[in-house]
């Protein structure tokens, strides 16, 4: 496989480094600051196991067992890859691969993967296009899809951030702005849709994160679990520390919080990932994650440094 490259684009408020491989966003510097955690240089960046600033899918999160029927009633066995279950896309999924570019300037860069039919497993050709486009302070990613059968997507991008260039993102301050939760079983949704008043999960109110990320012991690991969002209206999630504040939109149903416990730097970042719900093709109650033939998918997300 070729050496990931990577592509800068340019603002009077912000610089951002993307790579081709795996459609990363490696790179945030804000006022001379890195913003972003994770590898930098190529062949660190070709080493990475934990999807740092990555697209992932085909399906991002966890499907329990790797299991999955379509309405039609075809079943499917997913690698496993994550305990017992089916990760990221698998054991090779859109984090791994090169994509294609297709165009850059100094505010926009467009790339694309192909995703053939049976790769992990997975039932149709799925045709992806990112675009990342740098305004002011704001940088945007659109990811859209395509399928010549039915079948499931769900994509996010896995970028971890640290305002600080701490060693770990304790002394951040979090809010999202979700009332409701999925509770999970050894990291699978139990099914069930809960409010987050009265638990550790309620982040409606800013949280100094190391006031609950090894310390609650309903949180011995931090957090790995999935936030129901509300509309796009206002900033669904605010991150924090002094000097730097990080707001994010987004039009997905769903936010995965990871504080970053396995990371080679325990709790060195947290990815904010915006996707739909963890297991959602074996969970009824659960927002579809059916693409349909020749019908179009999208989803964005809007970060915006300050």
């Amino acid at each position: 496989m070729n050496q990931p490259q990577l592509y800068s684009l340019t603002s009077a408020e912000l610089k951002v480094v993307i790579s081709d491989f795996g459609a990363r966003l490696i790179s945030a510097q804000y006022q001379g600051k890195e913003l972003i955690y994770g590898p930098k240089s190529p062949d660190k960046i070709f080493a990475d196991d934990c999807y740092c600033g990555a697209i992932c899918g085909r399906v991002a999160n966890r499907i329990a067992g790797g299991q999955f029927q379509m309405p039609d009633g075809r079943s499917y066995q997913l690698p496993i890859n994550n305990g017992n279950n089916h990760l990221h896309g698998g054991l090779s999924g859109y984090s791994d691969k090169i994509w294609q570019l297709i165009k850059q300037s100094e505010s926009e860069i467009t790339l694309s993967y192909s995703s053939p039919d049976g790769e992990e497993n997975y039932p149709g050709a799925i045709e992806i296009v990112a675009t990342y486009r740098l305004i002011g302070n704001r940088l945007s990613l659109c990811m859209q899809a395509s399928s010549d059968t039915d079948s499931i997507i769900n994509l996010t991008n896995h970028v971890y951030w640290n305002l600080s260039g701490e060693s770990d993102i304790c002394q951040h301050i979090l809010e999202v702005a979700a009332d409701r939760f999925t509770p999970i079983n050894d990291n699978i949704p139990t099914g069930e849709i809960l409010p987050v008043a009265d638990s550790p999960f309620d982040l409606r109110s800013p949280v100094i994160l190391g006031d609950r990320i090894g310390q609650d012991k309903t949180l011995p690991l931090g957090y790995d679990d999935n936030y129901c969002l509300p509309s796009i209206q206002q900033p669904q999630v605010k991150l924090r520390i002094s000097g730097c504040q990080l707001s994010l939109w987004t039009d997905a149903p769903g936010l995965q919080v990871y504080t970053g416990y396995y990371l080679p730097d325990c709790f060195g970042g947290v990815a904010l990932e915006a996707q739909s719900y963890p297991d959602s093709p074996n969970q009824p109650l659960f927002p579809s994650i059916l693409i349909e033939a020749g019908k179009a998918y999208e989803r964005n997300i809007v970060w915006e440094i300050q």
